[in-house]
C-alpha cells in the first residue's frame, strides 16, 4: 500500500511538471520531448513492473508523437513571416466583437511593431475613425465611394495609414473619391459576408458606392473553416443543399460537437494530426469559399447596386508554376470565381517584372506601398474612376 501511494505521488508530480512545461514550452514537439524525459524518469523512480512498463509505454508514445510531428514539420512549407515577432499596443488587438469575433473600435488607435532578430522592420500607429474604418484621405461631400473589404492585405499591415490600398486609390484619383478602408487583419470571406448580413455596413447604403474591392489569398481557404488559433469566435458558415447557413461561431460549434473540437485542438498542437484528411478538408474549404464569395457578390449588388472586384495573390494559368504542388487545385478554385462573373485583378501579372524586394515588406510578406500604388492604378483603369 505504501508503495502504491509513493507511485501515485511520483506520477502526480511528473504530471504537474509536464503541465508546467507544456504551458511554457514553445511547441508541442518540445512538450513531447519533455514527456519522454519524464517518462524515463518514471521508469527509474517507480516501483513495480506494471508501473515501470506504463512509464515506458508513455515514453514510447511521447517519442512517437514527437517524431511524427517533426516529420510533418519538415514536409510542411514555412509559413509567411516565420521568425518575425509582432507586437501591438494595446496587446489584445483587434478587440473582441460579438458579431464578427474581433473588430477595431471606433475612434481608436494601435501601435504595431514588428522585429526580426535585432532589426525593427516597422513601427507604425494605425488610426480608426468613428465608423471603425482605418483612416484614409477624406474625399469631397457626395463623391463616388469605394469600399475596400478584406484582411491584412487590404488593411495595409506594416504601413502607415496613407499607404494602404484604399489610401493609394484615393491618391491616384487626385482625392476626388472616397475610399473607405474596412480591412481587418485575420479576416476571411466569412467575416465579410457576416458583416453585410448583419447590417454593419448599412451606413453606406444610399451613398454613391461605385464598387466594393476585396483581396483573396490561398490562406483564406483555411479561414472559412476556422483553421486558425485566432478564429474561434469568428462566424461559422456551412453549406446545406447548396445553401449557405450561419451557425454561430466556431467555438460554439466545437463545444457542442466535442469530437470536432478535440480534432481541432489536436490539429493545432500536432501537424501530423492536422494533415489527416487534408485533401477532403481542402475540397470542403473550396466549396465553402466559392459559396461565400458568390454570396458576397450578391450582397454587394443588393445593398449598393455595385460590382464586387477581387484583387488576387493566387495562382492562375500563367503564374501557377510558382505556387507548388497545390497550384492546380487553386487554379480550379479561381476559375470558379471567374465563372461567377467577378472581375479579377492579378497582383502577380502586375508585378512579374519587378524585383521582389520592392514589392514585399522584408521578413513579413505583406505588400509595400509601391505594390499598393500599382494595384490602385490598375483598379482605377478597370473601374474608370474619375
Amino acid at each position: 500500500m505504501a508503495g502504491s501511494r509513493r507511485n501515485y505521488g511520483i506520477v502526480a508530480g511528473l504530471l504537474v511538471l509536464l503541465a508546467i512545461g507544456a504551458s511554457v514550452l514553445p511547441s508541442a514537439l518540445w512538450a513531447c520531448s519533455l514527456a519522454a524525459l519524464l517518462g524515463l524518469a518514471g521508469v527509474v523512480l517507480l516501483r513495480g513492473n506494471r508501473w515501470r512498463t506504463g512509464a515506458l509505454l508513455a515514453t514510447a508514445l511521447a517519442v512517437s508523437l514527437a517524431l511524427l510531428d517533426a516529420v510533418a514539420g519538415l514536409l510542411s512549407p514555412a509559413p509567411m513571416g516565420q521568425g518575425l515577432v509582432q507586437r501591438t499596443d494595446p496587446k489584445w488587438w483587434p478587440p473582441p466583437d460579438p458579431i464578427l469575433g474581433f473588430r477595431p473600435k471606433p475612434n481608436s488607435e494601435v501601435v504595431a511593431t514588428a522585429t526580426f532578430g535585432p532589426e525593427t522592420i516597422y513601427r507604425h500607429t494605425y488610426h480608426f475613425d468613428d465608423s471603425a474604418a482605418r483612416v484614409t484621405p477624406s474625399g469631397p461631400a457626395g463623391a463616388d465611394t469605394y469600399l475596400f473589404l478584406g484582411d491584412s492585405f487590404v488593411f495595409g499591415q506594416g504601413l502607415v495609414d496613407d499607404q494602404s490600398l484604399a489610401a493609394q486609390f484615393a491618391k491616384v484619383n487626385d482625392y476626388k473619391v472616397r475610399a473607405i478602408n474596412l480591412g481587418v487583419p485575420g479576416y476571411g470571406p466569412n467575416h465579410l459576408v457576416r458583416a453585410l448580413e448583419a447590417g454593419l455596413l448599412d451606413r453606406y447604403v444610399g451613398q454613391p458606392v461605385k464598387a466594393v474591392v476585396s483581396w483573396i489569398i490561398p490562406a483564406h481557404l483555411a479561414r472559412v473553416t476556422g483553421d486558425g488559433s485566432w478564429l474561434g469566435s469568428s462566424p461559422r458558415y456551412v453549406l446545406e443543399n447548396g445553401v449557405l447557413r450561419h451557425t454561430g461561431s466556431f467555438n460554439e460549434y466545437r463545444w457542442t460537437h466535442p469530437l470536432a473540437g478535440l480534432k481541432y485542438l489536436l490539429g493545432e498542437q500536432f501537424l501530423f494530426v492536422d494533415a489527416i484528411g487534408m485533401r477532403q478538408r481542402q475540397e470542403e474549404q473550396a466549396e465553402l469559399f466559392v459559396a461565400l464569395m458568390a454570396r458576397l457578390q450578391v450582397l454587394v449588388r443588393e445593398k449598393f447596386g455595385a460590382p464586387l472586384v477581387v484583387v488576387y495573390s493566387w495562382p492562375d494559368e500563367t503564374t501557377q508554376a510558382g505556387y507548388g504542388a497545390s497550384s492546380d487545385f487553386l487554379v480550379t478554385v479561381l476559375n470558379r470565381l471567374r465563372k461567377l462573373g467577378i472581375p479579377l485583378v492579378s497582383v502577380d501579372q502586375l508585378t512579374s517584372s519587378i524585383d521582389m524586394s520592392l514589392l514585399l515588406i522584408p521578413h513579413d510578406g505583406h505588400p509595400t506601398a509601391y505594390t499598393y500604388e500599382l494595384i490602385a492604378g490598375e483598379l482605377t483603369r478597370r473601374l474608370k474612376a474619375p
